[in-house]
């Protein structure tokens, strides 16, 4: 079987002391000498064996202490036996409740290692939910009903009546309540174990296991016979076999593998490949696999500060307990993959820049073509008033009345060039920047009252009332500006007042309204009215003249 020396040392141990228990009291039984001390050293000896061989093979802290407790309970167990058989009167009331108490191993070990058991397959750092302490609770309560036997006699009951362990006595329903906890615990044990390890260790690890349950059964099956004793029962009391039933079952699961444990870590780190080893504090190597190469203790020295690459090795130190660990790897396919990487990074970036500088070139190709296009489409459109301010400025009147309005009349067609040039500029590159073409309110506000701030050059008085931060559709905002400058050119050089308003809502409706009963050609612009889902509207009523443009359903946002 697949085990170490220790362990075979260990288990060889174990069965010569529990044979030669067995043989002595077979032998010594009866004899006058007192062979119970004896026998319980050669019993504690193996659980004690058994405790601190589990406490080394098994890391879960959980686990741990669960087969220390049970390891425990079994020597309490076997020293009360032998407190009751060697040093109490066995008719006496001690003796017998010492016997009532035998039981809570009975019910107590079965149920701790049935816990053990859920650790199997798990991480070293998980515990057992909080939930299974309710485990406890049934067990506490069958333990404790034996050790009140004799307040009711559920457990045993004697012939006489009256509790005496010296007369006979027959079992009652809690002594089978216990012996089927027992029962369920180990099938319990069983389904756990045999379900946490795979179909191959089934089928070639499953006869000893399997044979000590057996046998365990079988044990207990006889116990309750009424006659002649056999060969075993005389060799072994129910406290003892119980024991060794468990620790048995617990070392074959180890010894067929089904229950791995932390054994056999030095050879196995010996044979492995990986290139690693363990040190003492002083950074002495003392475990190394056989395949690496042993780093020197300078380079320990200096990879416990930071990592140490030499010749494509890289060597780590992690400091454990007792010593350090350290790990060599291979770096030279990395390295030359790095290399290789950098290379292409450098050739990319040469990439990347000439494609950055390219792009860069054809976005100011593409910017200056569209602020051209942009220059051309404001100057065609704005040409008749270029023209216009152009020939008026080349035929100024000579005397000095005349000089000065005809400047007025140039200002104020300068400041509509100005302010449309500038409401086309913001309409094209609000276009370019995929808001659908659309300017704020605030700007035709800022144009409509520039203008009429040059109006009062003329001793034109204006007012306007146009809300800010409402956005509008840049073509809708150029032709009110545009019907505006219009409306007032049409009413010179009568007009005194002009008024601007404009409200938004269900319906927008832009309003000029000029003090003069001059009528404006509503012909030229209704047109484009339309195409902007409007319609113009014209009155002349006392004295004014009252320019509309309404428009339903106009985006506003």
């Amino acid at each position: 079987m697949p085990i170490n020396r220790r362990h075979r040392r260990e288990v060889i141990f174990g069965i010569i002391a529990v044979i030669s228990a067995g043989i002595m009291r077979l032998i010594l039984e009866d004899t006058d000498f007192s062979y119970h001390c004896l026998l319980s050293l050669l019993l504690l000896s193996v659980y004690l064996i058994w405790l601190f061989a589990s406490r080394r093979r098994f890391q879960q802290r959980g686990m741990r202490r669960l087969l220390t407790a049970s390891a425990v309970m079994m020597m309490l167990w076997n020293i009360v036996k032998t407190v009751r058989y060697e040093f109490v009167p066995y008719d006496s009331l001690i003796s017998r409740q010492l016997w009532y108490w035998y039981y809570f191993p009975v019910v107590m070990l079965p149920l701790m290692l049935l816990m053990t058991t859920f650790y199997l397959g798990r991480t070293d750092g998980y515990e057992l939910p909080s939930v299974s302490l309710f485990a406890f609770i049934p067990a506490v309560g069958i333990a404790a009903g034996i050790a009140a036997n004799d307040t009711h006699q559920l457990a045993f009951r004697f012939n006489g009546g009256k509790p005496d362990a010296s007369d006979s006595y027959t079992y009652g329903p809690l002594y089978y309540c216990a012996m089927g906890w027992m029962v369920i615990c180990v099938a319990g044990i069983l389904f756990k174990t045999l379900r946490s390890c795979t179909k191959r260790q089934f089928s070639r690890s499953f006869l000893l296991p399997a044979a000590i349950t057996g046998l365990g059964g079988l044990y207990l099956v006889s116990y309750t016979n009424s006659g002649e004793p056999m060969l075993f029962q005389r060799m072994y009391e129910f406290p003892d076999l119980t024991c060794l039933f468990f620790v048995c079952f617990w070392e074959s699961l180890v010894i067929t593998r089904m229950l791995p444990s932390n054994a056999d870590h030095e050879e196995f780190f010996r044979a492995s490949s990986i290139n690693a080893g363990l040190t003492d504090n002083d950074l002495n190597v003392v475990l190394h696999c056989e395949e690496g190469d042993i780093p020197t203790k300078d380079d320990l020295i200096k990879a416990e500060e930071n990592e140490v690459i030499n010749d494509g090795r890289l060597l780590k130190v992690q400091p454990v307990a007792g010593g350090y660990f350290y790990w060599v790897e291979d770096i030279r396919e990395l390295q030359e993959l790095n290399l290789r990487l950098e290379e292409s990074c450098t050739y990319l970036e040469e990439e990347h820049a000439m494609l950055d500088a390219a792009q860069r070139l054809e976005e100011g190709r593409r910017r200056t073509a569209e602020q051209n296009r942009l220059y051309d489409s404001i100057s065609r459109r704005l040409r008749p008033k270029f023209d216009s301010l152009s020939a008026r400025l080349d035929d100024l009147p000579a005397d000095e009345d005349s000089f000065r309005n005809s400047m007025k009349r140039a200002a104020i067609d300068g400041v509509f060039i100005k302010r449309c040039s500038n409401l086309l500029l913001l309409a094209g590159s609000s276009g370019l920047a995929g808001s659908s073409g659309r300017i704020d309110s605030g700007e035709l506000a800022l144009s409509v009252g520039e203008s009429l701030g040059y109006l009062e050059l003329s001793d034109i008085w204006g007012q306007a009332e146009i809300p800010r931060g409402i956005s509008l559709p840049a073509e809708t905002v150029l032709f009110m500006y545009e019907l505006f400058q219009a409306a007032v050119e049409n009413s010179l050089p009568d007009v005194n007042a002009v008024m601007v308003t404009l409200s938004t809502g269900d319906v927008m409706s832009f309003r000029i309204e000029t003090d003069s009963e001059k009528v404006f050609p509503v012909d030229e612009y209704s047109e484009r009215a339309a195409k902007l889902g409007g319609k113009l509207d014209n009155e002349v009523s006392d004295g004014s003249c009252f320019v509309t443009f309404t428009a339903e359903g106009v985006a506003i946002s």
